[in-house]
C-alpha cells in the first residue's frame, strides 16, 4: 500500500541544498510506489498541512521543535505517523531545541549526513542514537551517458561561490584555470548571477513567489538533466567541500561526492577522510596527507601536504587516461549500486519497520 511522505523544505523551487536533496528523496519514493509533498516553510503551516496531508512518514529538521510546534508533532506520533527528524552538530546552539530534544522524544528516526565522530555529542547530550543517511545520487538524472562537445574539458566544477569556501576554491580551483581547460558553473560566480540573487531574495521578502520562482530558474547555469552530461565529458570532475574552524564539528560529504561517479564523471576530492566509508582508493581518488600530520593539521588546514597532493593528482591523472578511466568505472558500479537515494530510502524504511 502506498505511503504518504511529507517532506519539510524552505522553498520547494529554490536553490539550496534542501531542495535538491528533496528532489532526490521525491523521485526515490515516487520510484518505489509512494505518494510525496512538500511543506514549504516559507508558506506553509505545520498543523494545516499535517491535517491536510496526513502523512505516514514526515521529514522535518531539528529547527521545526519550537512550541507552537510540537503538539502537532505529538499528535501527528499518536495517530500512527512517523517521524524522521534531521539534526546537526549545532542541535545545542538553541536552548528551545535542546530542551526539547533532550527532554522529550518527538521522532522515531533522528538522523542527518554529519560524520562520526563529529555526532558524539549529541547521542551523550540527548541520549539519543543517531543515524548517519549521507548524501547521494538522484538515480532519474545521476548515471553515465555519452560526452557531449560543449561540455568537453580537462577539468569541471560545478558549485556555487559562497563565503564559507572562497579561501578553498581560490586555492584548490582557481589555480587549475592557470594550467588547463577549466570550466565553472554554479551560482554566485558572476555579476549577473549575484543580481539575480538580490532580486530573488527581494522578491521572496515582497511575496512575489512567482517572481521569485522566475528568477531562481534563470540562475541555473547547468539544467539538472544536463548534469550527467556534464560530469561524462570532462576528464577531471572536482569536487571541494566547505572547510574552516566549524569543520572539526560538523562534517558532511556533500551530494557532488556521489553525483560525479554516477554520472560517469571521474572525481578527484579534496582531503574529507570519512570518503574512505563510501569508496576505495581504486574507486575514487582523494587528495591524502601523511598520517602524523592529520591529527595536527586539521581539516581547516588549507596549506598542509594535503594540498600540494591535491595538484599532484590532478597532474597524474590528466596524464594517465588508462588509470583514471579504471577508476571511474569502479567508482560508478559502487554509486550506482550503493548511493543513490533509492537505497538511502530503503534504509530508512527498513529502520522505520515500514519496508
Amino acid at each position: 500500500m502506498p505511503l504518504k511522505i511529507l517532506n519539510e523544505v524552505n522553498y520547494a523551487d529554490g536553490l539550496g541544498a534542501d531542495r535538491w536533496i528533496g528532489e532526490g528523496l521525491k523521485a526515490a519514493f515516487e520510484d518505489l510506489g509512494h505518494e510525496f509533498y512538500w511543506l514549504e516553510t516559507s508558506r506553509h503551516d505545520l498543523g494545516s498541512r499535517i491535517s491536510e496531508i496526513r502523512p505516514d512518514i514526515f521529514f522535518t529538521s531539528q529547527s521545526m521543535l519550537t512550541a507552537k510546534n510540537l503538539p502537532v508533532f505529538s499528535r501527528l506520533r499518536k495517530e500512527g505517523g512517523k517521524i524522521v527528524l534531521r539534526v546537526d552538530s549545532f542541535f545545542d546552539s538553541d536552548p528551545e531545541i535542546k530542551n526539547a530534544l533532550v527532554h522529550g522524544d518527538y521522532a522515531d528516526v533522528y538522523y542527518g549526513e554529519v560524520e562520526d565522530p563529529c555526532m558524539d555529542r549529541f547521542k551523550n547530550i540527548t541520549g539519543k542514537p543517531y543515524y548517519i543517511s549521507p548524501n547521494a545520487a538522484h538515480q532519474r538524472l545521476h548515471f553515465p551517458t555519452e560526452p557531449v562537445e560543449k561540455y568537453k574539458c580537462d577539468i569541471v566544477f560545478l558549485g556555487a561561490m559562497m563565503p564559507n569556501k572562497r579561501e578553498a576554491l581560490e586555492i584548490l580551483l582557481l589555480p587549475l584555470i592557470k594550467k588547463y581547460d577549466v570550466k565553472i558553473y554554479g551560482p554566485g560566480w558572476t555579476l549577473t548571477d549575484n543580481t539575480l540573487r538580490f532580486l530573488a531574495r527581494s522578491a521572496r521578502e515582497l511575496g512575489f513567489k512567482k517572481i521569485n520562482s522566475w528568477i531562481s530558474k534563470q540562475r541555473v547555469q547547468i539544467p539538472p538533466e544536463d548534469e550527467n552530461k556534464l560530469y561524462s565529458s570532462a576528464k577531471i570532475c572536482i569536487n571541494i567541500h566547505e572547510r574552516g574552524e566549524h569543520i572539526k564539528s560538523h562534517l558532511i560529504l556533500n551530494e557532488r561526492t556521489f553525483k560525479i561517479p554516477a554520472c560517469g564523471g571521474f572525481e578527484i576530492c579534496d582531503f574529507i577522510p570519512p570518503l574512505r566509508r563510501y569508496f576505495t582508493e581504486s574507486e575514487m581518488v582523494m587528495a591524502s596527507q601523511p598520517f602524523q600530520e592529520r591529527q595536527a593539521a586539521g581539516l581547516e588546514n588549507l596549506r598542509g601536504e594535503w594540498v600540494r597532493d591535491w595538484f599532484s593528482k590532478v597532474d597524474y591523472y590528466l596524464e594517465h587516461e588508462s588509470e583514471r578511466k579504471t577508476i571511474q568505472k569502479y567508482g560508478t558500479e559502487r554509486a550506482l549500486r550503493e548511493h543513490t537515494y533509492v537505497q538511502r530510502v530503503k534504509k530508512m524504511l527498513s529502520l522505520l519497520r515500514l519496508a
